[in-house]
């Protein structure tokens, strides 16, 4: 598979904070063409074109069905892949990855990407596989571990022939099923940095990344005979 990278936009609905201050909608969005439309106060417009676009009324299962389900399957026959969510404090980011559990349509990127793996993983024959999570914050160009044993350490990112790009000192946590990979994003989550701020009141100049890695070793035949 030759290396691409995909952009999709998404518009997430109104927060209470907007509603109760009659926000006016300046964004539209023509879902089959990619296209985004901004309407500025004076009327002028302006199109951008994207590989998708989503409106208010977009399902956290539409988006990983349409972008994120392909790179989690090649991911699974042996591929790297990556789903970054980027925008300003309160756009959504953590409303697209992680979503709404309470609301089955709206669950996030990452819970969804957890049943993927494990129900691929369980009916793949001939195949074992080991599943590592990791989670890290970049907050004010600093790293750290959510998931160590002292999250508020500084880590390094490093570079090696043989490895690549790399964090020295991230932990790996190996997960046998969904509850565990849960457990441990809740865990990663309460340990980030938050912050008030008038968009969202919570989060603040922070990047969370949680990996999943998913080493591979095809099993010959004959020992299933």
């Amino acid at each position: 598979m030759a290396e691409s990278v995909r952009v999709a936009v998404r518009c997430r609905p109104f927060n209470q904070r907007e509603k109760d201050l009659n926000t006016q909608l300046c964004v539209g969005i023509t879902p089959n063409m990619g296209q985004v439309n901004l309407i500025a106060p004076d009327g002028v417009s302006k199109d951008f074109t994207f590989d998708g676009s989503y409106f208010m009324d977009s399902t956290g299962e539409q988006i990983y069905n349409d972008i994120v389900f392909p790179l989690v399957e090649n991911v699974i026959e042996g591929y790297n892949g990556t789903v970054f969510a980027y925008g300003q404090t309160g756009s959504g980011k953590t409303f697209s990855m992680q979503g709404v559990e309470s609301i089955p349509a709206q669950r996030g990127v990452i819970p969804r990407a957890f049943d993927h793996i494990f129900t691929a993983t369980a009916t793949t024959e001939n195949v074992k596989f080991l599943v590592h999570c990791s989670y890290l914050e970049i907050y004010n160009e600093e790293v750290r571990d959510l998931l160590g044993a002292d999250n508020k350490q500084k880590l390094e990112i490093k570079e090696q022939p043989d490895r690549g790009v790399y964090v020295a000192g991230l932990s790996m946590h190996v997960c046998h099923d969904v509850p565990a990979c849960k457990e441990l994003m809740t865990r990663g989550f309460n340990n980030r940095h938050v912050g008030a701020t008038l968009m969202n009141k919570v989060r603040f100049c922070c990047l969370d990344s949680l990996e999943n890695s998913i080493p591979r070793e095809v099993t010959p035949y004959s020992q299933y005979t």
